[in-house]
C-alpha cells in the first residue's frame, strides 16, 4: 500500500478529524492533497499521505542540497547572506539556552550549520538520511560524525542540544522519533524546533497557495496550540518561542509564484512585511522556533 490514511491525530490521538482544505503540490505536478484538522489540538495532517517508500518521488532528486550550497546568481547570493544571518541567530539561541557545547542536528542536510558550530568550538553530530547531502557534510565540511539515522549514532551518547530546523513536519514516525531524540538529551538539554506556522498572516493571505504547506512533503502543519499539546504529550516544557522573520518574505515569494506564476517581488515583500508587523502583537510569525526542555 502506497498511501496511508490518518484516522487519529498524530499529536494528541484524537480520532475526530474533519476536512480542512485541499492543497495542490505546486513544487511537483500539482497533485492535490487534503488536510485534516484535529479540533482538539489544531494540528493539520496531510491525509491521506504517501508512505515512506512512495514519498521519495515527491522530493524530485531525493536530495536536500539547499540554495546555499549552489553557486552563482543574485538570488543565490542573497539566500546565502540570509542563511548566514539565520545561522548566527540560531547559534545565539543555542548559547542562550544550553550549558554545554555538544549538539546534534537532526536532518542536518549538507552540514553547513554544523560547520559554523564546529568553528565556534562546538562538538557536533548530524543525522541526515540523504546520501548526497550527507556526503557533502562529510567531505566538504569535514563533519565526520554525520550519520544516516539515529540508530547509527554511538550508543548512549547524549547531547546538550538537539535541533530540528524545518524537519519535524517531514517525519513519518513522529512518536518514535521524538522519543528517541528525548532519550538522547542531557538532563539540562534542550530540543529546538523550527516550524512553519499555518496561523500566520501570510498563511491566511495565500490560503491553498501558501508555500508553507508544501504537501505532501510536509506531513503535519502545526500551530502554537498543537506544539503546546505535543510538548505536554512528551513531558516537555516550552521554555521560549522565537520568530524567524525572514521566512515570511521567502514563503511569500514562493506563494506569489504559485498563485500567479510570477515572482512578484514587491508584493511578496509587502505581504512578508505585513505578516511580521501583525505578528508583533499576535506572535503568529510565518515560522517559529520553539525551545523545549525536559
Amino acid at each position: 500500500m502506497s498511501n496511508e490514511t490518518i484516522t487519529s491525530c498524530p499529536v494528541c490521538g484524537n480520532n475526530q478529524l474533519e476536512f480542512h482544505q485541499e492543497v495542490p503540490d505546486y513544487f511537483g505536478d500539482q497533485e492535490s492533497f487534503k488536510l485534516s484538522l484535529c479540533k482538539k489540538c489544531d494540528t493539520l495532517s496531510t491525509n491521506p499521505r504517501p508512505d515512506q517508500t512512495k514519498i521519495t518521488k515527491y522530493y524530485k532528486s531525493n536530495s536536500y542540497v539547499s540554495h546555499g550550497d549552489k553557486k552563482g546568481g543574485l538570488f543565490t547570493l542573497l539566500y546565502q547572506r540570509i542563511q548566514l544571518i539565520n545561522f548566527k541567530y540560531k547559534l545565539s539561541l543555542l548559547n542562550k539556552y544550553t550549558l554545554n557545547k555538544k549538539h546534534l542536528d537532526f536532518g542536518c542536510g549538507t552540514g553547513s550549520f554544523l560547520n559554523l558550530l564546529s568553528k565556534k568550538g562546538w562538538q557536533v553530530n548530524g543525522v541526515e538520511p540523504d546520501i548526497k547531502a550527507r556526503t557533502i557534510a562529510i567531505e566538504q565540511y569535514n563533519i565526520a560524525s554525520t550519520f544516516q539515522s539515529l540508530e547509527a549514532l554511538p550508543i548512549n551518547e547524549t547531547f546538550s542540544s538537539i535541533s530540528l530546523f524545518h524537519v519535524l513536519e517531514h517525519v513519518h514516525s513522529l512518536e518514535a522519533t521524538l522519543n528517541q531524540l528525548i532519550s538522547r538529551l542531557d538532563n539540562n538539554g534542550v530540543i529546538i524546533l523550527a516550524l512553519p506556522n499555518y496561523k500566520s498572516y501570510d498563511a491566511q493571505c495565500y490560503q491553498k497557495f501558501w508555500a508553507g504547506y508544501d504537501v505532501p512533503r510536509h506531513l503535519y502543519h502545526f500551530s502554537q496550540k498543537s506544539i503546546h499539546q505535543l510538548a505536554k504529550n512528551f513531558g516537555l516544557n516550552i521554555v521560549a518561542t522565537h520568530p524567524m522573520k525572514f521566512d515570511s518574505y521567502y514563503v511569500s515569494l514562493l506563494s506569489e509564484e504559485y498563485q500567479s506564476g510570477k515572482k512578484n517581488y514587491l508584493k511578496a515583500f509587502l505581504n512578508g512585511f505585513i505578516s511580521n508587523k501583525k505578528a508583533k502583537k499576535s506572535n503568529e510569525y510565518s515560522s517559529l522556533i520553539y525551545v523545549l526542555s525536559k
